[in-house]
C-alpha cells in the first residue's frame, strides 16, 4: 500500500471512551477515601437544611465534558438530597435484583409504602434502575454511581469515638470474660464474645458507623426480608443483618436514627463483619486488644 497508506496518528488522552470511565473511577475512588471533605468543598452546612454558594463553580466545558456525561440530572438531584440528610435522614433503598421485572416493580413499590417515613421520601430515596443499579450481591458498586450514600466522614468528628474505646474497654474486656464463663468452647469460635443484645463491643461499632443502606436484593423478594448493612467511613462494612419488612421495625430504626444512634435490632443482632471480629487482628487492634486478652485462661475461673 506504500504512500497510499492512512496515516493513523494515536487518539487524544481521554478521547476513548473506556479511558474517560477510567480516569472518573478512579477519581471517586480517591474521593471516597478522603479523612475529611474540605469545607471549601461542601455548599452545605452540616447538620442543616442551608447552602451556600460553591467556592468554585465549575466552567461551562467542565459541566459538559466531565459532569454531565456521568451524571443524569435526575441521579445529581438524588445525589444532592442525600448528602443534604447525610446525618439524620433515612438510608437510600437500594434495589439490586430485576430477574423478576414487572413483578418486581410491584413488590419494591410495595415495600417502600410499607413505612411513610421512607415513602415520603421516595423520589430521590428509592433507587429502582435496572439499568443503573443491577448489581445482583455485588451491591458496593452503589458507591461508583452516588459516592453520596457512603455519608461523610465529617461526621466522626462530632463523635469522640477513640474516647469512647477508652471508656468502655473495661467493660469490654468484662463482657468478655463473661462470654468466656458462658461459652466454655469460645476458642473455636471468637464471634460468641460479640453475644447479642446490648454488649459494649456493639455499642462502640454502632459509635462508629458512617452510614446505612437498606438492600432490597433476590433473597428480599423471596423472603419479605431487607438487607440492612451499616457501613464506617471506608464504606467497610460493621454489621449487617436481614430486617422485616414491617412498618413497626422500620420505623424503629428510623427513629434510633433520627435521634442520632443507630442503636437497634440490627446492631444487637447482626453479623459482625470480619474486620472488627476478634478473631482477626485488625478487630483485636480496633477495639485495643491484644492477643493474650481473649486467650488468658484465667479469666474464666
Amino acid at each position: 500500500m506504500g504512500n497510499n497508506a492512512r496515516s493513523n496518528p494515536s487518539p487524544d488522552w481521554g478521547q476513548l471512551p473506556l479511558k474517560q470511565y477510567l480516569i472518573r473511577r478512579r477519581l471517586v475512588h480517591a474521593y471516597m477515601q478522603l479523612e475529611e471533605i474540605p469545607k471549601e468543598w461542601d455548599p452545605t452546612d452540616f447538620n442543616l437544611y442551608l447552602s451556600r454558594k460553591p467556592t468554585r463553580i465549575p466552567t461551562t466545558q467542565e459541566i459538559t465534558v466531565i459532569l454531565r456525561p456521568w451524571w443524569s440530572d435526575d441521579l445529581r438531584r438524588r445525589a444532592w438530597e442525600i448528602w443534604r440528610d447525610r446525618e439524620r435522614g433515612p438510608p437510600v433503598v437500594l434495589r439490586t435484583y430485576y430477574g423478576n421485572v414487572a413483578e418486581g416493580d410491584d413488590k419494591f413499590a410495595e415495600y417502600i409504602r410499607v413505612s411513610e417515613n421512607i415513602d415520603m421520601m421516595a423520589d430521590w430515596a428509592a433507587l429502582n434502575d435496572a439499568e443503573l443499579f443491577n448489581f445482583g450481591s455485588d451491591w458496593r458498586r452503589i458507591f461508583s454511581i452516588l459516592s453520596e450514600v457512603a455519608g461523610c466522614r465529617e461526621m466522626l468528628s462530632h463523635r469522640p469515638v477513640q474516647g469512647i474505646i477508652d471508656m468502655c474497654l473495661p467493660d469490654v474486656k468484662g463482657s468478655i470474660k463473661d462470654a468466656k464463663r458462658a461459652n466454655p468452647h469460645w476458642r473455636q469460635d471468637l464471634t460468641v464474645l460479640f453475644e447479642e443484645g446490648q454488649s459494649p463491643l456493639r455499642s462502640i461499632l454502632a459509635a462508629w458507623f458512617i452510614s446505612w443502606i437498606f438492600i432490597v436484593d433476590e433473597h428480599t423478594f423471596e423472603t419479605d426480608e431487607l438487607l440492612v448493612v451499616y457501613l464506617d467511613m471506608h464504606q467497610d462494612v460493621t454489621i449487617q443483618g436481614r430486617l422485616e419488612v414491617d412498618q413497626a421495625e422500620i420505623d424503629d430504626l428510623l427513629l434510633s436514627r433520627e435521634l442520632g444512634s443507630p442503636e437497634g435490632i440490627i446492631i444487637d443482632q447482626g453479623v459482625v463483619e470480619d474486620k472488627y471480629s476478634l478473631s482477626t487482628e485488625t478487630g483485636r487492634k480496633y477495639f485495643g486488644l491484644t492477643k493474650s486478652d481473649l486467650e488468658d485462661s484465667t479469666t474464666i475461673e
